[in-house]
């Protein structure tokens, strides 16, 4: 059996986090030390198409701008020429948590959200220990219902017209970077990252392993929140467990997406071409802004 195809029935046991291979000549996987944005990366020097590489300081991912000090805002603005923010927040989210729009003028914000609040069940947008409550009292595992997100992010129809207007702007950029986030960088802007990096002939091994780069960065806010919540929580059962699931990346997350997307599409190029309209002449047109 395919091994894209073989289901992960190993329950997810807290402490046990994947952390990718190096990928060479994309030193620390492009993480930019920011106060307060932890997750933050440059995909420049990633090896992409023809022997090329992604170009420095133009593609940038990275989770919610809501906390960002004074100093990560002017970091961006100066040394990244931030040129546009793409946020695949729901509504409520950005609500509760908005980017500081009115501290980066001149960058143009894109509100594109990948699933809706009544799609999932779930948001980030509600506190850490309503999302734990109302994934332990549904039948499956937290991890489950997590993983069962990620095709529903690229096959459903408000994934795929938010995707498919992100790469659209992509190819509007007139030379400054443009950043995009979720909540905590992993989910949303990680498919995001995923499409991306496929459009410009990453080889999916790095784009996995990008991936995977968030558990480099997140570890220290999802133990946080993990002390926040065990003393209220302590009768839930696997707590630990359920906040990996909502703050970590995992691999059976990232097959879970490939292996609905071939089975829909055949493979991600047709994706790309079909499922986001974006086709051989528009990657060829990303790739000459944004390769080198």
């Amino acid at each position: 059996m395919d091994e894209r195809t073989k289901q992960n029935d190993t329950e997810t046991t807290a402490g046990h986090i994947e952390l990718p291979e190096p990928i060479p000549g994309f030193n620390e996987f492009g993480h930019i030390p920011l106060e307060k944005l932890h997750n933050t990366r440059d995909l420049g020097g990633l090896p992409a198409a023809d022997g090329r590489r992604i170009r420095p300081a133009q593609l940038l991912r990275s989770g919610c701008l809501h906390k960002a000090s004074e100093q990560d805002i002017a970091t961006l603005l100066a040394d990244y020429r931030l040129e546009g923010v793409v946020d695949f927040r729901t509504a409520v989210e950005r609500s509760k948590e908005p980017d500081p729009r009115e501290l980066m003028e001149g960058v143009v914000f894109y509100d594109f959200p990948a699933f809706s609040m009544e799609a999932v069940g779930i948001t980030h947008g509600a506190s850490l220990a309503q999302e734990l409550k109302a994934l332990s009292a549904d039948s499956a595992r937290p991890h489950e219902m997590v993983r069962s997100l990620y095709p529903k992010m690229l096959l459903g129809d408000e994934g795929r017209e938010s995707y498919r207007s992100f790469m659209d702007v992509l190819l509007e950029g007139n030379g400054g970077a443009y950043l995009w986030h979720c909540t905590e960088g992993k989910d949303r802007a990680g498919l995001a990252a995923v499409i991306v990096e496929r459009a410009l002939g990453v080889p999916e091994e790095f784009v996995k392993r990008d991936y995977l780069a968030t558990n480099l960065f997140v570890r220290n806010r999802a133990e946080t929140m993990l002390d926040a919540v065990r003393d209220k929580l302590h009768l839930l059962k696997g707590v630990d467990a359920d906040v990996d699931s909502l703050f970590y990346a995992f691999s059976d997350y990232y097959e879970a997406a490939m292996t609905a997307v071939e089975k829909e599409y055949g493979s991600f190029s047709t994706y790309l071409e079909r499922g986001l309209d974006f086709g051989p002449d528009k990657q060829k047109a990303l790739r000459e802004k944004y390769l080198a």
